[in-house]
């Protein structure tokens, strides 16, 4: 009798996954192959070194899958610059002409696609079948652990299905690529090849987990556009003909110690700090202030820049609202000066475009200089080369510079400082802009805006804090009575920097370099250890 009571309550305790049936695939992917095609695209090709040469054309493939309605979804990047867009059904290689339903979102990747015509929906239908469309997914299916199989023209003309399970959600930034920028994806451990692009990756029931997106450097690793985020897109780009940004008008990082002391928040207190709010912006108009503490948003508590989700687990709190339409609105819990606030936010549309710039400039006798950490560089064309060569790539900048209007980039951070305290909590200042060093732009004049600040520490009447504002509306915050302890950082680890500066007098830094409480140090084409162009990313 105890042996059955201790195997009763074993079966009791046992969770149900553990006795579930593995997922049927066979049967899933016959059930849904009629809802799948197989895109065939012809495209130009430039060569934009000789551009007075004929454009070839050439062809790529990629997988799409039916909605209501007899729309097609698929990648953007899989119909870019298309001349001609046809699709196959899985029952035959008769081919259909299919033509753009809306302008494809470039930053989600999607793109709706429809039959020419009438006729040639209804001749598609009559040699494949009918049209089966395929359902989005439901949260509890999405989450990690999950199994799924991703369906599509990987590698092959024959529709495939291979298997795995969902491994994480993760953020993306890819600011220079464009695509699927500052976006949340699926992370999966099942094949994702060239060709299954723009295709379903689907639950156990057939519903729609995430669409192919990219396929990893490593084996088995996939990335889909999650079904929360598509399922958004997609109906606007059907409804509106377009997908519409939208924006807050915030730039918030995370808490760090720096600020925390600053800003006298407890060493508990969560959420993630205001650096920038756009005037005029759904934020200014919501009431939100610079350095207030955003502590939560739609009843989700934001901890380090993420919210736990009940299903998808740590993703970040813009996830929430990054793919929503106009006139959605966003609450929010504040802390401002202790104080905590309520308060609703309206997102409003943005047609603020993307500027690229040629990869045209001059080049120039660097001058740099170093305070609380950043060592701050002219932009040359040296630099950016470096900086290339490191794997990154900020030619965008050149083209604002020239001999009367220098620019200058975070080049490098110093470690056991403030400013890699920001660095370590999350908001990556590497190879960011610099506008401005406590309200006044920098343009030629780093070595004076430095010396200003040490000769203020000197007679005693500096500001409790140095104000940096960098691109991306970014500002941070860096201790006045710290920043000796940020240089002997420096000077500790290259002490000929310190000799080589005492001897630089044209950057009229003498006695900085000499003192110990010196606050910050310029130069002008100088070689030394702190002007290395190192990427910590």
């Amino acid at each position: 009798m105890i042996r059955i009571f201790i195997i009763f309550v074993i079966l009791i305790l046992a969770p149900a996954s553990a006795f579930a049936e593995s997922a049927d695939w066979i049967e899933v992917k016959s059930r849904l192959s009629s809802g799948i095609v197989h895109i065939h695209v012809a495209y130009e090709v430039h060569e934009q070194t000789m551009p007075y040469r004929q454009s070839n054309l050439e062809f790529k493939m990629g997988t799409g899958f039916f909605l209501d309605g007899g729309l097609i979804v698929t990648n953007q990047h899989v119909i870019e610059g298309a001349r001609t867009i046809k699709i196959e059904g899985v029952a035959t290689k008769e081919k259909f002409d299919v033509e753009l339903a809306a302008i494809p979102s470039l930053k989600f990747d999607l793109a709706v696609l429809k039959f020419s015509n009438d006729k040639e929906r209804q001749r598609f239908e009559r040699i494949n079948g009918g049209i089966q469309p395929l359902e989005w997914a439901r949260w509890e299916e999405a989450q990690p652990g999950q199994e799924v199989s991703v369906l599509g023209f990987g590698n092959s003309n024959q529709l495939v299905a291979t298997q795995g399970i969902i491994s994480n959600w993760e953020p993306r930034y890819d600011v220079y690529q464009r695509r699927l920028d500052h976006v949340t994806l699926i992370r999966t451990d099942a094949a994702v090849n060239p060709g299954n692009s723009g295709g379903p990756v689907v639950s156990p029931s057939g519903r729609i987990i995430g669409i192919s997106a990219r396929y990893g450097a490593g084996e088995n690793i996939g990335l889909l556009i999650p079904f929360a985020t598509a399922q958004k897109v997609v109906n606007t780009l059907k409804e509106k003909g377009k997908f519409i940004k939208t924006e807050t008008g915030l730039v918030t990082y995370n808490i760090n110690p720096t600020l925390r002391e600053i800003l006298g928040l407890s060493a508990d207190q969560t959420g993630v700090v205001v650096s920038h709010v756009v005037a005029d912006s759904s934020a200014d108009k919501a009431g939100i202030h610079q350095w207030d503490v955003l502590t939560s948003v739609d009843g989700y508590q934001i901890n380090h820049g993420e919210i736990r989700h009940p299903h998808a687990g740590n993703i970040p709190y813009w996830f929430l609202f990054n793919a929503s339409a106009p006139e959605t609105t966003v609450h929010f819990q504040l802390l401002r000066k202790g104080k905590k606030f309520d308060t609703k936010l309206t997102l409003a549309a943005s047609d603020k475009p993307r500027t690229w710039l040629p990869l045209e400039g001059a080049d120039y006798q660097p001058e740099w200089g170093y305070l609380g950490g950043l060592v701050i560089t002219e932009v040359t064309r040296s630099l950016l080369t470096e900086i290339e060569k490191n794997g990154n790539w900020r030619w965008d900048l050149v083209n604002d510079s020239s001999p009367t209007n220098k620019i200058y980039i975070v080049s490098n951070i110093e470690y056991g400082t403030q400013a890699m305290n920001y660095q370590e909590y999350g908001l990556d200042l590497m190879q960011l802009r610099v506008y401005s060093i406590n309200g006044k732009p920098l343009n030629g004049n780093l070595s004076k805006l430095l010396d200003e600040i040490h000769h203020s520490i000197t007679m005693g009447t500096a500001a409790p804090s140095v104000v940096v504002r960098l691109e991306n509306n970014i500002s941070i915050q860096l201790k006045t009575s710290q920043l000796k302890e940020d240089m002997l950082a420096l000077v500790d680890r290259y002490p000929s920097v310190a000799h080589k500066m005492t001897e630089n007098t044209q950057s009229k830094i003498a006695t900085m370099a000499g003192m110990t409480g010196m606050s910050g140090m310029s130069g002008h084409g100088g070689n030394s250890s702190s002007s290395t162009n190192q990427s910590v990313n």
